[in-house]
């Protein structure tokens, strides 16, 4: 009877034909292509070529405020795609669609750089130039890369560029807010002063998840900002 109802029947076990997806398309590409396909070979590693120069791409607006061994646009990538990971799936999104946007939404720049349209220190071009050349750069990295591969980033990029499905809207906010949790840090360990980066993001989060982390962020640097006026203040009344 125990063995019986271990190996009960489940209908949900039952195998169901690949989908379309355009993962179930990338692994039905690999297992057809040769494995000694020199023209692979030579893509496969031209892309990796330029994703690792994100490593090298300085995120532009800290560099601007002075901060000390600023990230890159890789470091800031990796955490968005973490904190999607981390963030599970709220309101019925989908994480692991959120990971591959985060992961590809700053590709373009590994051509054009972290070009800023906002704050006190913009570069010398229109959001909608911008714009234009991260696509271009974006369409060519997946012309070269090629396949499902490729169709996939570019459709990733372009879902995250209009930012009209849950899980785009929801890596809008995210993009955002790893940029002000990161102001927080620097202004933490640095002892400095980012405020330009409150006020571009400040009343710009959308979903409700968002608004809540994000005046969070915003109480904890009021409290340390009024530590440190009171600071002084401390000090003098103890004769020091």
């Amino acid at each position: 009877a125990k063995m019986a109802q271990v190996f009960r029947f489940r209908p949900s076990l039952i195998l169901h034909p690949p989908s379309s997806s355009p993962c179930t398309r990338h692994r039905a590409a690999m297992a057809a292509a040769p494995a000694g396909d020199p023209a692979r070979v030579a893509r496969i590693l031209e892309f990796m070529r330029i994703v690792g120069k994100l490593k090298e791409v300085k995120r532009t607006g800290w560099v601007r405020s002075g901060v000390k061994d600023a990230e890159s646009v890789s470091d800031h990538m990796y955490r968005m795609a973490m904190m999607g990971f981390a963030m599970g799936s709220p309101d019925g999104v989908d994480s692991g669609k959120c990971i591959k946007m985060a992961l590809v939404h700053d590709l373009g720049e590994s051509i054009i750089g972290d070009l800023v349209v906002e704050g006190n220190q913009q570069d010398k071009i229109t959001r909608e130039e911008k714009q234009r050349k991260e696509r271009q750069a974006v369409h060519d990295i997946c012309a070269g890369i090629g396949g499902p591969t490729g169709e996939e980033i570019r459709d990733l990029w372009e879902e995250f560029e209009a930012g009209e499905t849950a899980e785009a809207r929801h890596l809008k906010d995210l993009d955002k807010f790893e940029m002000v949790l990161q102001a927080s840090d620097y202004e933490e360990s640095q002892s400095m002063e980012l405020s330009d980066f409150y006020r571009t993001t400040e009343g710009k989060f959308a979903t409700p998840l968002f608004q809540q982390l994000d005046a969070e962020i915003r109480l904890r640097r009021t409290r340390r900002q009024e530590e440190a006026a009171a600071a002084p203040a401390a000090k003098r009344a103890k004769g020091e």
